[in-house]
């Protein structure tokens, strides 16, 4: 039996030339360029919709995974002018994902808020990833496409600290996002300041606390 070929996806070298061309408007070009960091981006948004459920921000009806990521996108596409030079689209791309889904978790906040005072308020409009028209155009033929991201892989032990519930309850949000692109996705740290507009000391400070915890958690020690 012939193995089914692994979907096209460009070199980071032909995203990056893509990101150019998709700065100028062109929607197959943003495909192309993202396309590297699909996989990359959906196990980010799934690890970050566990860990949210886990606090009680969302529920598991809220939203799914597929959403995050095709919020995350669509920012990505209208915000693509403002992306540093100097900062790699793969950080950035997830970087841009915390803040979705922090953005999320408050507008699902003030509603329930809302809904609890008065149910004859009109209902709020839709989130961004219900856009109609980003799946519309989001169809890459020859890049990856979701169901090719939907298996799960064999998560490493940096993984498994980053997904561990009392560790991640443990850090404060922006240590606990600095220390997922530093160890888990091995972004540099001049990246993750940029990523996370921080001083690059304050990464340095972010990750050595987040190890002290970590090492503390294995030991099975209270923070």
């Amino acid at each position: 039996m012939t193995d089914m070929p692994e979907p096209w996806k460009p070199a980071a070298g032909e995203a990056e030339a893509a990101w150019q061309t998709a700065l100028s408007g062109d929607r197959e070009a943003f495909q192309k360029a993202v396309a590297p960091y699909l996989e990359e981006l959906f196990k980010a948004a799934r690890r970050e919709r566990r860990y949210r459920i886990a606090l009680g921000d969302l529920t598991a009806d809220d939203l799914t995974a597929e959403e995050i990521a095709g919020e995350t996108l669509i920012r990505a596409w209208d915000d693509r002018h403002d992306r540093p030079p100097e900062l790699g689209l793969r950080a950035w791309l997830l970087a841009g994902m915390f803040r979705v889904v922090s953005d999320i978790v408050r507008r699902e906040g003030r509603f329930r808020r809302t809904a609890a005072v008065s149910l004859e308020r009109p209902v709020p409009p839709d989130p961004v990833y219900d856009d109609e028209g980003f799946w519309e155009w989001y169809q890459p033929d020859e890049v990856t496409r979701w169901e090719d991201v939907l298996a799960d892989a064999e998560p490493t032990p940096e993984e498994m600290a980053a997904t561990d519930e009392e560790f991640n309850r443990s850090l404060p949000p922006l240590a606990r996002e600095t220390f997922l692109l530093h160890e888990v996705h091995n972004v540099p740290m001049r990246e993750v300041a940029l990523a996370l507009h921080v001083p690059e000391r304050q990464v340095m400070h972010l990750l050595a606390e987040a190890r002290k915890r970590l090492r503390r958690a294995a030991r099975g020690e209270a923070s």
